[in-house]
């Protein structure tokens, strides 16, 4: 399987493999919005986890960022590349078009994965299965255990700090964050094996 979707990857244009992501982010809102109306009593229900806090913004979720990408980088030099090789993935992503483009698919990305693994399934299961299947839905990395340690890792912090503020824009705010730093690392200084 992982040979098949490496060879399907390389096939994809750097849009054609947007498109995909647009696809399924759209699906995974689909999923989203459906389990907000089975799990909450109504909408506002559910929008009640968002709140806006610039303390919270600031410190956990862009300080955390900075040390999330901070460790990133560092790794990225200790350990070897085929640890972080993605098949190519981010790079295809990130390393054509415009900022602004990267700021809203990051943006969007952050937007529906936390509304779906935090503001639903770990409100209404817990941290460790929000954390897991966060992982799992991240397919390409299954075959690289240390990619899957490092997603599973990053999970488990977000459902942490979701834990912690109760809120859900600030982690939001953290997936953008994490997301954004290492999409324009890799748009500006070319870091193929980023997250």
């Amino acid at each position: 399987m992982k040979n098949s979707q490496e060879q399907l990857i390389k096939k994809l244009s750097s849009k054609q493999l947007k498109q995909q992501i647009w696809l399924s982010q759209g699906l995974l809102l689909l999923l989203a919005i459906t389990l907000m109306f089975i799990f909450f009593d109504s909408a506002a229900a559910f929008f009640n986890l968002l709140s806006w806090s610039w303390s919270q913004i600031v410190f956990y979720s862009l300080f955390s960022a900075l040390i999330i990408v901070g460790i990133d980088i560092m790794t990225m030099y200790i350990f070897p590349k085929k640890w972080w090789d993605d098949g190519g993935v981010n790079e295809k992503i990130f390393k054509q078009g415009s900022y602004i483009e990267i700021i809203v698919l990051c943006f969007c990305i952050a937007l529906v994965e936390e509304w779906l693994f935090r503001g639903i399934v770990q409100t209404q299961f817990g941290l460790w299965i929000a954390s897991i299947i966060f992982a799992l839905v991240h397919t390409r990395y299954l075959a690289k255990p240390f990619l899957f340690i490092a997603v599973i890792l990053l999970s488990f912090w977000i459902g942490l700090v979701y834990q912690w503020t109760g809120n859900l824009t600030t982690v939001i705010a953290l997936h953008f964050f994490v997301d954004l730093f290492l999409a324009l690392l890799i748009r500006t200084r070319g870091v193929q094996h980023a997250r």
